[in-house]
């Protein structure tokens, strides 16, 4: 596969190297044993697993975009969603089940197997009324029903693509990062201000803010208030944890005090950074 993608002879014979000849000693008492040869595969938990897959799995993208028809393949890493857009639902799930096919040869080909639990399938549209939102598809012998909520690159996304169940997901992992935050400020010794507000910095508002170039929009001001309303509620209560203030400190005043923007203007300023990027690159693939 290394070779088909043509990648450099170097990282061929290192990734071969690596792969073949593995060796161990043990190390008892201040005695070691001899070298000893071992017969092992590559954990999931190493990091170049997950590069290594990436190239495994490189030809069933290719495979399932090469159909010609009306579908998009999202990746990352063995996380895969298949993107089939159509007038009728019904057609979308014949087009699933020809793309499913190729998936199927794919994995008898290459030793692969797919975890049928995990399948999930749903319409995505902003007339529910229009379609028949229940259509399901059968994939062997499981039969696969559509549901309102689905994962999609670690988003949560509904049917109306609207973002609330995204939001919700949000405020339910912000109670776990709470008492995460509460732990570290009680059990850790000399957990001061700084060190609580850098958790809350690059934890806590990194999971806020994440993919805000997707369902982030600072020109309509009436979605903000819907969405960012909540959010900022979840910063705000985070920030009265972290410098320990009463509830009645004015949110601008703490805001000042802890040396941390407004959700509102942090999201703008991410929004803008991940903008700029795009354009850097577009302007960088005009030059080449």
């Amino acid at each position: 596969m290394l070779k088909m993608k043509r990648t450099s002879s170097y990282i061929i014979e290192w990734t071969c190297s690596f792969l073949e000849n593995w060796e161990t000693s043990l190390i008892f008492n201040e005695q070691t044993s001899d070298m000893r040869k071992i017969n092992a595969d590559i954990s999931q938990r190493f990091l170049i697993s997950s590069i290594f897959f990436l190239f495994f799995n490189a030809s069933l993208i290719e495979k399932c975009e090469a159909l010609k028809i009306k579908i998009k393949v999202l990746d990352f890493v063995n996380d895969i969603n298949i993107l089939v857009y159509d007038r009728f639902t019904e057609e979308i799930c014949r087009t699933l089940s020809k793309a499913y096919d190729v998936c199927a040869k794919w994995a008898c080909t290459h030793d692969a197997t797919f975890a049928s639990e995990k399948y999930k399938l749903t319409h995505f549209t902003r007339k529910l009324k229009r379609f028949n939102m229940m259509t399901s598809i059968q994939i062997e012998s499981s039969v696969i029903k559509s549901k309102s909520d689905v994962w999609v690159l670690k988003m949560q996304l509904n049917m109306k693509l609207q973002w609330d169940a995204h939001l919700r997901q949000i405020e339910m992992n912000h109670v776990t990062r709470m008492l995460t935050l509460s732990h570290f400020k009680v059990f850790t010794w000399e957990a001061i201000f700084t060190k609580a507000r850098q958790v809350y910095s690059a934890v806590v508002r990194s999971e806020i803010a994440f993919e805000v170039s997707v369902w982030h929009q600072r020109d309509k001001k009436d979605e903000l208030l819907s969405k960012e309303c909540r959010l900022e509620t979840l910063q705000n209560q985070t920030l009265r944890h972290v410098a320990e203030a009463f509830k009645r400190v004015n949110i601008k005043t703490l805001e000042t005090e802890t040396y941390m923007s407004s959700l509102h203007v942090h999201l703008n300023m991410l929004q803008n950074k991940i903008t700029l990027h795009s354009q850097v690159n577009n302007w960088m693939q005009e030059i080449r």
